[in-house]
C-alpha cells in the first residue's frame, strides 16, 4: 500500500508564525477588523467617566469664538496689555493633497492614526519666533425689540510667540473684524428691530447674556497685547509655561495623555464640560503651539483615542478648504441646543485646517433665529503657521 504523501504547502503553512499569516498582514480586512474591536474595547474600559462640572460654573465658552479662549487658544491665563502690531507670515499652511483624504479609513479612531502618521515633519523645526495666523467666525442669536435674528462675527487674529530670551509675545485681534445679520432673513428682521447698532445676545437659560456691536472691518481698530510673562509664552490647562517646557512635552502619546490628565485633574476641566472635551480642546490646542512635531503627531493620537470620537469623510472648511472631519458625540449647549466638536485636517500633512462647533439640533430659539442642524456656530482656521526670525510690526497694523 502506497504511503500518504505528504502535502507540503500545508507542512509549511502548519510552519508558519503567526505574525507572517497574511490574514493579520497590516492592511488586511482581518487587521482592520481586529483593532477596531481592540481600540473600542479599550475606549469603553480605559477611559475615566466624564466629570460633570458644577452647575455654579460659567457656562458661556463653548458660545464664545475659540479664538478669543485663551486657554485653548494657547494665550496665556492672563495677558498683559500693549498697543499696536502685525505683518503677515510668508508661508501659508499646505494645502490638502487631492489623493489624500481617499485613504482615510472610516473608523475615527483609525482615520486620526492615519493622519498623525503622515504628519509633515519637513518643516523648519525652529526660529526666533512661532507665528500663527488664524481667522475666525461665531454665530449669535439676539432678541431686540421683540425680534429673533442671527448675527455672524468674524475677524483674523496674529499670535507671535517669542522663544529667545528677551524676546515678547504678541497676540494681535479684530483684524478686519465684522459683525453683521448672518442672512439677509436676519437683516429684514434687524431693521424691523430698528436697526440697532448695540445688541445683546439671547438668555442661554443659565443667567449670562453678553453685548455684540454691529460694525464693519473699517469700524474696529485692531487690539494688540503682550501675551508672556517673563518667559512664559503659553498656557497648558491653566498652567502658563515655558518655551522649555513646550520642548520637554512627550512625544509618546500615552506619556501625553498622562501630562494632560494631570493638567485636567490640576484645571478641574475649567470652562469646559467634561474630561472629554477638555482633552480635546488641550490636545488640538497643542496642534498650535510651538511644540515638535512628534508632539503634534502624539496629539492627535490623544484625540483618536477619545470615546466617541469619528470620522466625517471629506468635509470643506469654513474658508473653502478640502480636508477630512473628525467629531466627538452631540452634547447639550446652552443657548443652541445641542451641538458637537469637530476638526478638519490636512489628510497630506496632518496640518490643522480648522476647529470648529457645528449644531446638530437647534433649540426653539436658535431655530427661530434660523439655525439649522450643520450650521456651524463657532470656528478657529488656521490659515497660516510657520517659524521666523521677523516679530509682529505694531505700526503695520491699519488705523
Amino acid at each position: 500500500m502506497a504511503r500518504k504523501r505528504h502535502d507540503v504547502m500545508k507542512t509549511l503553512a502548519d510552519a508558519r508564525p503567526p505574525e507572517l499569516d497574511p490574514d493579520h498582514l497590516a492592511g488586511s480586512a482581518r487587521a482592520r477588523r481586529d483593532l477596531e474591536t481592540i481600540l473600542a474595547g479599550r475606549a469603553s474600559t480605559a477611559e475615566a467617566p466624564e466629570l460633570r462640572r458644577s452647575p455654579r460654573m460659567f457656562t458661556w465658552r463653548w458660545a464664545l469664538p475659540v479664538a478669543a479662549t485663551a486657554a485653548v487658544a494657547g494665550v496665556l491665563v492672563a495677558t498683559l496689555p500693549q498697543g499696536g502690531s502685525d505683518a503677515e507670515g510668508s508661508r501659508a499652511s499646505a494645502g490638502p493633497t487631492a489623493d489624500g483624504a481617499r485613504h482615510i479609513p472610516a473608523n475615527g479612531r483609525l482615520a486620526l492614526q492615519h493622519v498623525a502618521d503622515r504628519l509633515d515633519r519637513t518643516a523648519a523645526d525652529e526660529g526666533t519666533y512661532w507665528q500663527v495666523t488664524t481667522r475666525s467666525g461665531w454665530t449669535a442669536v439676539i432678541d431686540a425689540s421683540g425680534k429673533t435674528f442671527a448675527v455672524s462675527t468674524s475677524e483674523k487674529q496674529q499670535r507671535s510667540f517669542g522663544v529667545r530670551p528677551g524676546t515678547e509675545s504678541l497676540n494681535v485681534m479684530g483684524l478686519d473684524a465684522t459683525t453683521k445679520p448672518r442672512t439677509e432673513r436676519d437683516t429684514a428682521r434687524w431693521r424691523a428691530a430698528g436697526s440697532p447698532k448695540d445688541l445683546t445676545l439671547a438668555d442661554t437659560g443659565q443667567g449670562g447674556r453678553l453685548g455684540l456691536r454691529i460694525e464693519t472691518g473699517a469700524g474696529k481698530r485692531p487690539t494688540v497685547d503682550r501675551i508672556n510673562s517673563g518667559d512664559r509664552i503659553a498656557a497648558l490647562g491653566a498652567r502658563n509655561v515655558t518655551y522649555e517646557d513646550l520642548r520637554k512635552l512627550p512625544g509618546d502619546s500615552a506619556k501625553l495623555k498622562e501630562v494632560l490628565a494631570d493638567l485636567y485633574r490640576e484645571d478641574g476641566g475649567s470652562e469646559v464640560r467634561g474630561r472629554t472635551e477638555w482633552m480635546w480642546q488641550q490636545a488640538a490646542g497643542l496642534i498650535g503651539l510651538p511644540v515638535k512635531a512628534e508632539v503634534r503627531a502624539a496629539a492627535y493620537r490623544v484625540i483618536a483615542g477619545l470615546p466617541g470620537i469619528r470620522a466625517l469623510g471629506e468635509v470643506t472648511d469654513p474658508l473653502g478648504r478640502e480636508g477630512v472631519g473628525f467629531a466627538l458625540p452631540a452634547s447639550d449647549r446652552p443657548g443652541y441646543g445641542t451641538g458637537r466638536s469637530e476638526l478638519i485636517v490636512d489628510p497630506a500633512t496632518g496640518a490643522l485646517l480648522s476647529e470648529q462647533e457645528v449644531l446638530t439640533e437647534p433649540d426653539a430659539k436658535a431655530a427661530k433665529a434660523g439655525l439649522t442642524s450643520g450650521t456651524v456656530v463657532n470656528y478657529t482656521a488656521t490659515v497660516r503657521s510657520e517659524w521666523t526670525d521677523r516679530q509682529l510690526k505694531t505700526s503695520e497694523i491699519p488705523e
